[in-house]
């Protein structure tokens, strides 16, 4: 099936858009050994606080098998750590290790990137419309669409906005 000029359009500026996060990507490999997906996992386990895996895997929205892979990596990487819970033998926790906090808090790794100058620069309007497309699109066709789970703060959180 032939793609139309605009389903061509759409995924040729897609994969543009993508290629501008790659030098953050390798910026966030170096610093804290992770992928921007992983960053996103270690933001939502920071909401969220130590929690069993199931309910991380739930707030996440991946199966069971995906979020022990995830955690095994973040593990891994010195993000965050499994515990024991004191309540229920059968349960196996998950929390941030103080490298996790340290990740988290490193906005300035995103806020000073090329991708983020050059989303800040479009107009409020234009970037809660991008806000709109892209949450959409992460979302899938039959979820319901949700914003990121925690702002990413800056030193003028309205720019961000």
């Amino acid at each position: 099936m032939a793609l139309s000029p605009t389903e061509r359009r759409v995924l040729r500026a897609y994969l543009r858009a993508v290629a501008l996060a790659e030098p953050l990507q390798r910026e966030l490999a170096s610093r804290h050994g992770i992928s921007l997906a992983s960053l996103y996992a270690v933001r939502v386990l920071a909401r969220i606080g130590e929690s069993p895996i199931s309910q991380y895997g739930d707030a996440l929205g991946v199966p069971r098998s995906t979020i022990t892979n995830l955690v095994d990596r973040l593990e891994r990487a010195g993000l965050a750590e499994r515990l024991a819970s004191p309540t229920d033998r059968r349960v196996t926790l998950v929390r941030l290790t103080p490298g996790g906090r340290k990740a988290v808090e490193d906005t300035d790794l995103l806020r000073d990137s090329d991708v983020a100058n050059r989303l800040l620069a479009l107009d409020p309007s234009a970037q809660a419309t991008l806000a709109d497309l892209l949450e959409r699109v992460a979302a899938g066709p039959s979820e319901p669409v949700s914003g990121d789970p925690e702002p990413i703060s800056t030193d003028n959180d309205e720019a961000a906005r």
